[in-house]
């Protein structure tokens, strides 16, 4: 049960969690694709939020993040995430965020108001190569993803900052982000199959998710600060 303290830190399954909280050492890799946005609109139907659009399309981000070191403990997690905007602040949706260990379920779920729920997943992010074998705690299959990209590394680390957009009842909570990037690869390689069945399989189905990404990333090492939500009226 996660409870609110008065110091405004939270109590969760015994354990205190202060902000901002912190991810110290994390690998993850990401498929970017552009899906049309009439298909992706009843996602965020009364949610108050509205997708970015580019010439009918919303970019959709498919992230696979292998959690090492943090204050919410050693899990991996699977996100499928939407550019949005909401009252002039443009974040990333996650419609799914599949995760491998109950505390930070129950952490995201109260603090930020992310839809986390327990997977299983079978993740390996190497190199230039990343795999997933996602099934639900019950062993249903909902995907399996590779993700590859060239080999060489960018020569600088990447900083930067960005606000999750989380819709909960007649509020947005807003959570901003700041991360630090290093060894991170680019390119174009990758693949998706989806299982029969899932409600997460079948919401990427439905998308018409395209063959083959926009763009894939791997980072080797990622770290990140996340702050106490800001709720803002829908």
């Amino acid at each position: 049960m996660a409870s609110l303290l008065e110091d405004g830190s939270w109590e969760i399954q015994g354990r205190r969690v202060t902000f901002p909280v912190r991810i110290t050492e994390a690998s993850a890799a990401c498929a970017t694709y552009l899906v049309r946005t009439h298909r992706a609109r009843p996602l965020v139907a009364g949610t108050g939020l509205d997708l970015v659009s580019v010439a009918g399309r919303t970019p959709l981000f498919l992230v696979l993040v292998d959690y090492r070191v943090n204050d919410l403990g050693d899990y991996d997690e699977v996100g499928v995430a939407f550019l949005a905007r909401h009252r002039g602040r443009v974040g990333p949706y996650i419609s799914q965020l599949p995760v491998t260990q109950g505390f930070t379920m129950e952490a995201g779920r109260a603090l930020w108001g992310l839809p986390k729920w327990l997977g299983r997943a079978e993740l390996s992010i190497v190199g230039r190569d990343a795999t997933c074998h996602l099934t639900d705690d019950a062993g249903a299959h909902v995907l399996t993803a590779a993700i590859h990209t060239l080999p060489g590394r960018l020569p600088l680390p990447l900083r930067g900052g960005l606000s999750a957009l989380a819709p909960r009842g007649d509020e947005v909570l807003v959570s901003p982000v700041r991360a630090r990037l290093s060894g991170v690869r680019l390119g174009r390689g990758g693949s998706v199959v989806l299982g029969a069945g899932h409600p997460m399989a079948d919401e990427l189905r439905a998308l018409g998710l395209p063959r083959r990404p926009l763009l894939t990333t791997i980072v080797d090492r990622v770290a990140f600060d996340m702050d106490r939500a800001e709720s803002v009226p829908r």
